[in-house]
């Protein structure tokens, strides 16, 4: 991300023209490191926006809104003492630096109109906001104050007389010439990267400008002087004079640049040395910045959130990982607790001859060679009450044994839901579709409903009494079970994936919410319905009202879809199941988006980003 001297232009362009003459009605400060001047001009409502926040200083018109603390910080009150009810003169850079001057004309405690200068650094971490008077040449007051323990060069405090930054030195492009170019360029190191040198070399371009000036000139910016040739040079000074000019002018063409559908970087001029499909144009500077950071800010808030649900799941699926460990061990024992059995009829067969005492050697009437076996026993008891003994630990062994099989199929149950559910926050791409995955998983008692307790029994889907009956239905069906997912329908139906494929509608959910809407609500009888095999995986119907014979390329299409979104996806290949509507139901008590189906065909299909991009498209 690149806030350059370019993009600083074409904002102190546009800000001049929008905002000379107009009146500063309020100032906020959102945060320690932003500050809003609301500006009316010209019977409209300007909010330019001074952030100097390290990894996001800038200047810019804003449409956003953030919400104001209930007591400003001294540095607004100080701002709205000096400049609300003033005028603004003028909005100019110095230079092609980042350093952003604004004029403005306010009234002062004896009623006289003073000028003030508010300037805005924007160097990165040294980037501040600071409240000159032009007459002194003293500063007011300043955003980040920086003392001579900071910087003995440079102190920005109330008092002091203002130092600007030091002056980079370097040439504007427009002042470049043909003759001058290589001798200039050379000097800066022939065996140095073409990029580093153009960068040290020229005002007002950052490092995407300048791989964009290099592409326009037919180069690479590792390319070295070493090997250039006089061509060369031309068509880099041929691209250097036209950048050159459109700076002068005023004339830019601001660019989004976006990848995997999210804003990675914004450019003042147009990006093409980028694909046309990875390019937002906007028609001004401030226009593409507010774009940008609201994007920005959308995305990363997106990402937290995401990131938080997908650590509570992780943390649940532990938790169930664990427990079916603990009872798969119990699970084990009742299928060894055989051995205690056998021991207790081995003592009941010879009791009579038997004596108390700490072992007792006795036939063994299992073994075919007729073989001898020695029992540990408590010399307290008699041989039939050590065989009671054994036929007990049997009982509660084979007991334990019971009720942990029901145990742990009711967890992996549930550990399948929670695959489903951590395969479902891999597909979403919205706030809206993150808000409905949580709100499921608060409505399955993962999660506490306005810091309250949560709703129910957390992970709880069906009560383990139940499950039997339930695997009985399965078995008397000869379903197989889909993992899939859940929750109200809400908005779901609105949200469902859709595109068209020989003629036919084919609709998947990308989270639990949209699959249970997609599978109760949405299909019908004749449609046909495909689930990954034995992974989870999204749901996708194709829709069939007229119930005709679906071709080939279209079950093969909606079996790419589904690939796509499972945990498949990885591997490229997987087989995927598909039936009719009518022979899909949902168990019941059993957890959201958990379907049974029968009658099913398989079909194994593989799934690239090109196929996707063909389905999509068409």
């Amino acid at each position: 991300m690149t806030y350059d001297g370019l993009v600083m232009n074409g904002v102190a362009r546009e800000c001049h023209e929008l905002l000379s003459g107009g009146r500063v009605d309020r100032i906020a400060q959102p945060n320690k490191n932003e500050i809003i001047l609301h500006i009316y001009n010209q019977g409209r409502n300007h909010k330019l926006l001074i952030s100097a926040l390290a990894q996001e200083a800038r200047v810019h018109l804003t449409s956003a809104a953030p919400p104001n603390p209930g007591h400003p910080p001294v540095f607004c009150m100080v701002l709205r003492k000096h400049l609300e009810g003033g005028r603004v003169l003028s909005v100019a850079q110095q230079g092609l630096d980042r350093i952003l001057h604004i004029s403005i004309s306010a009234m002062d405690e004896l009623g006289d109109f003073r000028e003030k200068l508010l300037i805005a650094e924007i160097m990165g971490k040294h980037s501040n906001l600071i409240l000159v008077d032009p007459e002194s040449g003293r500063i007011l007051d300043s955003m980040k104050r920086i003392t001579e323990a900071v910087s003995r060069w440079r102190q920005v405090l109330p008092g002091e007389v203002y130092v600007p930054p030091p002056p980079s030195h370097k040439l504007p492009p427009w002042q470049e010439r043909e003759e001058t170019l290589s001798g200039r360029l050379l000097q800066a190191g022939a065996s140095q990267a073409l990029d580093k040198i153009i960068l040290s070399t020229y005002d007002g371009l950052g490092p995407l400008s300048v791989q964009e000036l290099i592409h326009r000139a037919g180069a690479s910016p590792v390319d070295t002087l070493e090997y250039f040739g006089q061509g060369d040079y031309i068509r880099l000074y041929r691209a250097l004079s036209a950048l050159g000019a459109d700076i002068a002018q005023g004339s830019y063409h601001p660019e989004i640049l976006a990848l995997a559908g999210r804003p990675k970087d914004f450019s003042a001029i147009a990006l093409t040395l980028y694909p046309a499909g990875q390019r937002q144009a906007f028609g001004t500077a401030n226009d593409m910045l507010d774009a940008f950071f609201r994007g920005r800010t959308t995305a990363n808030l997106f990402r937290q959130r995401q990131s938080d649900l997908e650590q509570i799941i992780r943390r649940e699926q532990e938790r169930c990982r664990k427990k079916a460990g603990l009872q798969a061990e119990s699970i084990l024992e009742g299928k060894e607790a055989r051995k205690w059995q056998v021991l207790g009829q081995l003592l009941m067969a010879e009791h009579y001859r038997l004596r108390q005492g700490p072992e007792a050697t006795v036939t063994d009437i299992y073994d075919p060679e007729g073989g001898s076996v020695t029992i540990p026993m408590d010399p307290r008891l008699s041989p039939v009450e050590n065989a009671q003994v054994y036929f007990k630990r049997y009982q509660k062994a084979k007991l334990t044994a019971e009720k942990a099989q029901i145990y742990y199929d009711d967890t992996m149950g549930e550990l399948s839901y929670l695959d489903s559910v951590a395969l479902s926050l891999t597909t979403v791409s919205t706030l809206e579709e993150l808000s409905e995955v949580r709100e499921e998983l608060t409505q399955a008692g993962y999660l506490r409903r306005g810091g309250g307790a949560p709703t129910r029994e957390r992970g709880a889907g069906r009560p383990a009494s139940k499950l039997k009956g339930a695997q009985k239905a399965k078995k008397s069906r000869g379903g197989k079970a889909a993992a899939g997912d859940g929750g109200s329908a809400g908005s779901a139906g609105s949200a469902l994936g859709r595109l068209r494929a020989g003629g036919f509608e084919i609709l998947y959910g990308r989270n639990n919410r949209q699959n249970d809407y997609l599978n109760m609500k949405v299909a019908k009888a004749g449609d046909l319905w495909f689930h990954a095999q034995n992974i989870p995986s999204a749901h996708v119907v194709v829709r069939n009202p007229e119930k005709k014979d679906v071709p080939a390329e279209v079950i093969e299409a909606a079996a790419k879809i589904c690939l796509w979104h499972s945990q498949a996806k990885a591997s490229g290949r997987a087989p995927i199941d598909y039936t009719l509507r009518q022979n899909i139901w949902k168990p019941k008590g059993a957890k959201p988006g958990m379907m049974l189906y029968e009658s099913y065909q398989t079909i194994f299909v593989s799934a690239d980003e090109e196929d996707m991009a063909r389905l999509i498209g068409s």
